[in-house]
């Protein structure tokens, strides 16, 4: 059995040199409470994990998905945040997005964390959350659905924003039904990948086959 310390790692860029400004996740478990590591300068990987969001609580149901996808809207404008991306994978949501400041950072996601708890839950007999804080005022989870602490990681700007950008993008298209983790194992490669659409080829593609899709 894997352990948390080990699932944590399969995050892009994360590792025992960035894990100092990472907070949250499964490796907050157990912890004492520190003060989120936040840079206004820099983008955050932000992850959000439900294990009860499955089936009916799914955050994919039609039902839900697009209150969601509104409600960030709503909340990006009102606290000035910068969404790049944003995969909704029905358990667990991950954004790639930059706050201003603290205070925008902490009021985002309060009310991302607690209104897509009650867009999920909030029809559900007996679906009542329990809302705490952490030290630096985010929200501690609403334990009645959220597993752990929201997980954020700094992001630098440059190949390690470009690889959280990547990871996210395949979660959103693995969200949607398209297989890229198992086309990767398979034997092919992204040749392009954007939010309407990817270019998958064959490892080893000749050059004129790869001319083809930069036309």
């Amino acid at each position: 059995m894997k352990s948390k310390k080990q699932i944590q790692l399969h995050l892009p860029g994360f590792n025992r040199r960035t894990q100092e400004r990472a907070h949250g996740g499964e490796l907050a478990k157990g912890k004492r409470k520190t003060q989120r590591p936040f840079d206004p300068k820099q983008a955050l990987h932000v992850v959000l994990r439900s294990s009860k969001a499955r089936g009916e609580l799914s955050m994919l149901r039609p039902q839900h998905c697009n209150h969601i996808a509104t409600l960030l809207d709503r909340l990006k404008k009102r606290w000035d945040v910068s969404v790049y991306r944003y995969a909704n994978v029905g358990n667990h949501l991950h954004l790639l997005i930059r706050c201003r400041s603290r205070v925008s950072w902490q009021g985002f996601i309060r009310e991302l964390a607690g209104g897509v708890a009650m867009i999920v839950t909030g029809a559900k007999k007996g679906a009542a959350l329990v809302r705490t804080k952490t030290k630096d005022g985010a929200v501690n989870a609403q334990r009645g659905f959220w597993d752990h602490l929201v997980f954020s990681r700094i992001v630098n700007f440059g190949r390690d924003f470009e690889g959280v950008a990547l990871y996210v993008l395949k979660n959103l298209w693995e969200g949607c039904g398209v297989p890229v983790r198992k086309l990767l194992a398979r034997g092919f490669q992204i040749l392009e990948m954007s939010e309407d659409g990817g270019i998958f080829v064959p490892l080893g593609a000749s050059a004129e086959i790869l001319a083809l899709f930069k036309t």
